[in-house]
């Protein structure tokens, strides 16, 4: 009983963090320009993946701008680190003290980064319009609301993670992005419905309803979906060898919604600097996803492929950070397991590798299927923002099997019902 209310009081905590939060993206930074950032988002959909990773803050100005992406920019670099500086690398590999520590390095330098990012929005988009009257006082006060609301998110998400439940950045971002889907069902219904009459309105919203319900039950399916390898287990008894069969799982989205945040996040900072500085650069518009699959800019669609290629690249680097074939291989070894036909030791690690790079291939695929819909929909029907697809869908859905787990073991653990 004691267990349930424990469970349940952390479940309330968590909630009513994420509705302050909610209420703090609703109040507006002083001695801005409200509408300044509306037109670039409308032209960019690239720079409004960070629109939607702060809940509209960037969109409307409040003084939850910059939200969690600075700690989501230190994580892609920290992460980036550990491949050429090894300490990083052990750290990460060292259990879960070893994590608490990463996630501090995280923090840290995701303040820097954020005050970094505050500052270079406050002063160079300022003196271009963004601020109401341009003087060092206004720059350094906006500058210090949006670091430090920033700052503040960062540590509630670290806070529902040790006092609420589940992974708290995690859960900022899933309601940050759900915060934005009704100004994006008035673009589809402008879009899509207003105007068209009752017969074609009807057919469209069939369509639309149709292709979102696809998104989320195929995106559902592969983050269920895994690869199972066959492990058997001897046990000799007096006079008799018993044989046990296990399988060993292998996700095929073991990274589920990194892999796209970090590919995502790569692409649109040129085209952030690019406005910052006030400058049309070709490759900034090339990574402009709002550009691809353009018959009036069909050059530019190459984007796409430097998007396909990074969510590749990031899901084979990340699984190669949460999975170990040798370390597995090792501890079958120990436990008397062995892969059929496979001999145990550096045998089993090199089939655990090829069958696991197979296995993620293969999600890499589909993940880069789900992120290109929206781009395909931007550049065939002229839709300048849609967040209902493509990464925020990989996101919620990969957010809410991540929390439900965490809710499942949690149950199991404790051996109780919450209702």
């Amino acid at each position: 009983m004691e267990e349930k209310r424990n469970v349940k009081k952390r479940i309330l905590i968590t909630v009513v963090i994420l509705f302050l939060i909610q209420l703090l993206a609703g109040i507006p930074t002083p001695g801005v320009n409200l509408n300044y950032f509306k037109s670039l988002l409308e032209q960019n959909t690239t720079a409004g993946l960070f629109d939607v990773l702060s809940g509209n803050g960037l969109s409307n100005l409040s003084i939850t701008m910059l939200s969690i992406t600075p700690y989501i920019t230190a994580s892609i670099i920290l992460q980036l680190l550990t491949i050429v500086i090894r300490p990083l690398e052990k750290l990460q590999r060292s259990g879960e003290v070893g994590q608490q520590t990463f996630k501090k390095y995280t923090v840290i330098l995701g303040v820097f980064l954020a005050f970094a990012e505050a500052f270079g929005f406050a002063y160079g988009f300022g003196q271009r319009g963004l601020l109401l009257s341009f003087k060092w006082y206004w720059v350094m006060l906006v500058t210090i609301i949006w670091a430090g609301v920033a700052l503040f998110l960062m540590l509630a998400g670290e806070y529902i993670e040790k006092k609420g439940f589940g992974n708290g950045i995690s859960l900022i971002l899933l309601f940050n992005i759900l915060s934005s889907y009704p100004a994006d069902a008035m673009t589809i219904y402008k879009r899509f419905l207003q105007g068209y009459g009752f017969d074609k309105g009807l057919r469209n919203s069939i369509c639309i309803c149709i292709i979102l319900v696809v998104l989320f039950a195929f995106t559902v399916y592969i983050q269920f979906i895994e690869k199972k390898i066959l492990v058997e287990y001897s046990s000799k008894t007096v006079g008799d060898v018993k044989s046990e069969r296990s399988f060993f799982p292998v996700k095929l989205c073991p990274g589920t919604v990194v892999p796209v945040i970090f590919a995502s996040s790569l692409m649109a900072i040129p085209t952030l600097v690019a406005s910052l500085m006030g400058k049309d650069f070709w490759i900034a518009n090339m990574l402009n996803s709002s550009m691809w699959f353009d018959p009036e800019h069909i050059s530019y669609s190459g984007g796409a492929i430097i998007y396909v290629v990074l969510i590749f690249m990031f899901t084979y680097f990340y699984t190669e950070m949460i999975i170990n074939p040798l370390e597995i291989a090792n501890n079958f070894k120990k436990t008397g397991g062995t892969i059929p036909n496979i001999r145990p030791g550096q045998d089993t690690a090199n089939y655990l590798t090829k069958e696991i790079r197979k296995t993620i291939t293969i999600g890499a695929v589909a993940l880069s299927l789900i992120a290109l819909v929206p781009c395909v929909l931007s550049g065939l029907f002229n839709i300048s923002k849609l967040s209902f697809a493509g990464t925020s869908i990989i996101i919620i859905v990969g957010v809410i099997v991540e929390t439900l787990d965490r809710l499942n073991a949690e149950v199991k653990a404790n051996k109780m019902k919450l209702i």
